[in-house]
């Protein structure tokens, strides 16, 4: 009963090979929990935007004479849609 000892460099080797996959996984799991963030980020930034042109097109309504509520709409729509226009303006110069 003769045991073959196995210098440290081949089982090294042997623990990387096993536990490589589980790496790979980590990294994926890292980068799509990153993506994630990122995404909510922007979206809060989105809506912070829209809530406070909310209150401005419902004040320019009531003194134009129009409906408080549908300026408020308006006005959280046009917030959105600038705050997209911005998220997309950040994310395309921090990609170059």
């Amino acid at each position: 009963m003769e045991e073959q000892m196995m210098d440290k460099s081949r089982a090294e080797a042997i623990a990387q090979a096993i536990l490589e996959p589980d790496l790979k996984v980590q990294a994926e799991l890292r980068h799509k929990r990153a993506v994630e963030a990122q995404r909510l980020s922007e979206g809060r930034k989105r809506a912070s935007v829209a809530l406070v042109a909310m209150p401005l097109g419902a004040g320019i309504a009531h003194f134009t004479g129009h409906h408080f509520s549908s300026g408020a709409l308006y006005g959280a729509a046009i917030g959105a849609a600038l705050g997209g226009l911005v998220s997309a303006w950040r994310r395309r110069r921090n990609a170059s």
